[in-house]
């Protein structure tokens, strides 16, 4: 008791270190019925000491199980028999423990849900090149590779519990081909369509019956000693699932007295291939939707369904104009290839020399339905600069580079830009001195006249703004070059008005 006690004070005082550590569980569900579950749980904030995981699920019947572990991670794995349990989620639940002088104390509960199903899982997959296509589109004219692409637990499953396994393809409605490593190669030549593929898993559950050897039992015999000599076959004996008898074909080698199985694989193989491949269920459920499968219960099967697209992939990327650019002027490109659109694409202005390495990537892409687009750009400096341009479809991506050189030239100033301003200048200052001379030669020969006739009324003739400004500046260049303090003379007449 005391023990107890002081067990339940530790745990209290430790709280804080036991709260630390977070359990999750997990699973690689969901499953076929009959295949094996992998239960996987993890602990963080492991500090290094002896982990108890304690296990159970809500099936009927129940699985459990207990594993100590010196490290974070446990894994459990139970087989689910299809003759047992029904196709439905089941819950699994762990509880993490930890030891104080040998007592367990519950530490944390984690727990998850997963799915026993009827048919086969995973999905159909579409390669191409030696690579998974990421989307639905394919390269027109190119081998497709078709697979179906089950889990590990289920493959081994099959392995271990099938005799033979066949995928029916069918493309469009349309039977192709049946082959048993589940896929196809299928070349499409037409291009801008699409195609709906389907693929049937059928596996039959009847294990192959065993090979058995039978041999007599050879005694010498002489005169003088007896020798027995008894050669027997070491059997081992397991509990087997419950399965069902499948007939057989037997043949005996009558020279070496050994009676063995037929190599009967091969014979079910085509009787069962010849059987279905003429069974229009099939095709029914394939391309009517039907719910009803078209197989027997001691078949596993597995549908799977993708619907792709056909497109050419960019080819004939190519990249014109002027790769030596004079300072100030403008880059102007055109590239020009094929493919099928739309097309996203972008271009990078990058200084000096650039090798392609075709994962370059652009942040801002611009679509287009055309096959050519124009790249216009301005570099304010003079170098030397690589122009990569990424292009993407459908069907993949293609990165190209163009190197363009800048120079700055020499430049000369035009003859006529001299010569026709000093032009205009010397005609200017020929006109300004001829008009001065003018102007002087009229003042010499001039006769100055003085009217004193007062009485007489004034008659102002109507001038315009033009004569009058005229006659100022005739009035005001005389008045210049005349002496105003020169006496009259007898030159100066005077005339009276009576």
């Amino acid at each position: 008791m005391a023990r107890f006690l002081l067990s339940l004070c530790f745990i209290f005082i430790f709280d804080k270190e036991v709260s630390g550590l977070k359990l999750s569980l997990t699973s690689n569900g969901p499953a076929v019925r009959g295949s094996n579950v992998t239960f996987t749980a993890v602990v963080t904030g492991f500090n290094g000491e002896n982990l108890k995981f304690v296990y159970w699920d809500d099936a009927q019947p129940q699985h459990t199980a207990e594993f100590i572990e010196s490290s974070n991670i446990s894994h459990w794995v139970v087989e689910y028999h299809k003759d047992l349990y029904e196709a439905q989620n089941y819950t699994v639940k762990v509880n993490l423990m930890k030891s104080f002088y040998g007592i367990w104390y519950l530490v944390t509960t984690a727990s998850t849900v997963f799915e026993l199903t009827d048919s086969l899982n995973g999905n159909l997959v579409l390669n191409q090149n030696n690579l998974d296509r990421p989307n639905r589109f394919v390269a027109v004219n190119k081998p497709v590779h078709h697979y179906v692409k089950l889990p590990d637990n289920e493959i081994e499953f099959l392995k271990q519990n099938s005799s033979i396994i066949i995928t029916y393809w069918f493309i469009d409605c349309m039977y192709v081909d049946q082959t048993s490593d589940y896929s196809l190669n299928y070349t499409y030549p037409d291009v801008m369509t699409d195609h709906y593929i389907d693929a049937l898993v059928v596996a039959n559950n009847q294990p192959l019956p065993p090979i058995t050897t039978t041999t007599t039992t050879t005694t010498t015999t002489t005169t003088t000693t007896t020798t027995t000599t008894t050669t027997t076959t070491s059997t081992t004996t397991t509990t087997p699932k419950p399965t069902t008898s499948a007939p057989t074909t037997t043949t005996t080698a009558a020279k070496d007295n050994v009676t063995t199985s037929e190599p009967h694989s091969v014979v079910k193989r085509a009787a069962s291939n010849k059987t279905l491949k003429k069974n229009t269920a099939i095709k029914d459920f394939i391309c009517q939707n039907s719910s009803i499968v078209p197989i027997g219960e001691t078949y596993t099967y597995g549908h799977y369904q993708q619907s792709i697209s056909v497109r050419e992939p960019i080819s004939s990327l190519n990249i014109s104009g002027l790769n030596w650019l004079q300072h100030g002027d403008l880059l102007k490109l055109q590239v020009k290839y094929t493919g099928s659109p739309p097309f996203d694409y972008c271009a990078l202005y990058i200084p000096g020399q650039y090798n392609v390495t075709g994962n370059e990537t652009c942040t801002m892409k611009t679509t287009t339905v055309s096959n050519m687009f124009p790249l216009v750009h301005y570099f304010s400096d003079s170098d030397q600069h690589t122009v990569v341009v990424v292009l993407e479809n459908d069907i993949g991506r293609t990165v190209s580079r163009a190197t363009i050189n800048i120079y700055k030239a020499l430049v000369h100033a035009q003859l006529s830009v001299i010569v026709v301003p000093v032009a205009f200048c010397l005609v200017a200052v020929t006109l300004v001195v001829f008009g001065i001379a003018y102007y002087q030669h009229r003042s010499r020969h001039t006769i100055e006249v003085a009217d004193f006739d007062f009485g007489q009324q004034l008659n102002l003739d109507y001038k315009t703004f033009t004569e009058r400004l005229r006659d100022s500046f005739r009035n005001a260049v005389n008045f210049t070059h005349r002496d105003d303090t020169e006496p009259l003379t007898s030159d100066t007449r005077y005339d009276y008005m009576t």
